[in-house]
């Protein structure tokens, strides 16, 4: 029983931890990273349906 409490524990501290280490990044870095900044020439164009020509 010890050891099922301590699983929980443990796996509660580290889900916690990678929560806080998530919120942290994201406010510091802002919402811009090199995966956004590469897709944002896309950010302006509309699809065009190939229907309408």
């Amino acid at each position: 029983m010890n050891v099922l409490i301590l699983t929980v524990f443990l796996s509660l501290l580290l889900a916690s931890l990678f929560l806080l280490f998530f919120i942290r990044e994201r406010r510091t870095q802002g919402l811009s990273s090199p995966e956004q900044d590469a897709l944002r020439p896309f950010d302006k164009e509309a699809p065009q349906s190939a229907l309408h020509r």
